[in-house]
């Protein structure tokens, strides 16, 4: 089972709960296109697009994954429906796509049919970008422990 650990310290080396409690629960990723789509596009001679990297928010909020609509536009994926989510700031509508979450760290990766595309411009943990959400789909095969006390956290997948 692939375990992510992760603890907030301060500059001098001593643990910072408040780091947990400002940014939250946050792990690198890379998104990518499903595996389905890398299959065809290299049986048709056509490139793969470069994964995307940077952050993703583990949020027990959300229902489903979601990815920044930037990072699917620039990967070339095009949407395969549309959902209307309840949110903070009340109902809207928004595009699905097929993607690839891949935790380097770990060395796990999950292929989702679909995952919600959300702007999540502007969101990020010091310099890195936040590019995704990891929702309850995914939590809901994982176990996650949020040490607030101690400014550590796990996710097992």
């Amino acid at each position: 089972m692939p375990v992510y650990d992760a603890e907030f310290r301060d500059p001098s080396g001593r643990a910072a709960p408040q780091g947990l409690a400002q940014f939250g629960p946050v792990m690198p990723v890379e998104i990518d296109i499903p595996t389905a789509l890398s299959s065809f596009l290299t049986a048709a001679g056509q490139p793969i697009p470069t994964p995307a990297s940077g952050a993703a928010l583990i949020d027990t909020g959300a229902t489903g994954s979601c990815v920044d609509n930037q990072i699917m536009s620039a990967l070339g994926v095009h949407p395969i429906g549309i959902r209307s989510l309840g949110t903070a700031t009340g109902r809207s509508r928004h595009y699905l796509y097929p993607a690839k979450f891949r935790f380097p760290q770990i060395r796990f990766e999950v292929d989702f049919s679909a995952v919600v595309g959300v702007d999540l411009r502007g969101q990020g943990v010091g310099r890195q970008r936040i590019i995704a959400l990891i929702g309850r789909d995914l939590l809901s095969r994982c176990i996650l422990i949020y040490g607030g006390t101690t400014g550590k956290f796990s996710l097992a997948f």
